[in-house]
């Protein structure tokens, strides 16, 4: 199982793209969150799969923390600063939090803006975890 956890923050160059962003790699959505030099610090992660067209795991979209890549679209790798690069099927664990949980029947239809990116609307009908 890999370990991907994020504490503190790390300087921005003049050239740094700050936003989030959603990378396509074929059908499936990479969510990359905007710079941050703060985050929660809830553990969550399990299995990498794809959910409602988005990358995460054990159920959960995750918003990947800022600088994530699509290594590779076929089969789909992601690229994780600092940490390594890892696929779907890979145990991950990342340091974050849920921001959307559907653990009621209230909760509006997306899409949702969470950290800097637009979560799409068929990504959004499953909890949101955003690491950090």
């Amino acid at each position: 199982m890999a370990l991907l956890a994020a504490c503190g923050g790390r300087a921005i160059s003049a050239g740094d793209v700050t936003g989030g962003r959603a990378n396509s790699a074929g059908d499936v959505t990479v969510l990359v969150s905007e710079y941050s030099s703060a985050g929660m610090d809830a553990l969550g992660g399990g299995r990498l799969e794809l959910i409602g067209g988005c990358l995460g795991a054990s159920g959960s979209v995750i918003v990947w923390p800022y600088g994530t890549e699509v290594g590779d679209e076929d089969p789909l790798q992601i690229e994780v600063p600092g940490y390594g690069t890892f696929g779907l099927g890979d145990q991950v664990q990342v340091g974050g939090g849920y921001v959307l949980e559907h653990s009621s029947d209230e909760v509006e239809p997306g899409p949702y803006a969470v950290a800097g990116v637009t979560v799409p609307s068929d990504c959004a009908e499953h909890d949101v975890f955003v690491a950090h």
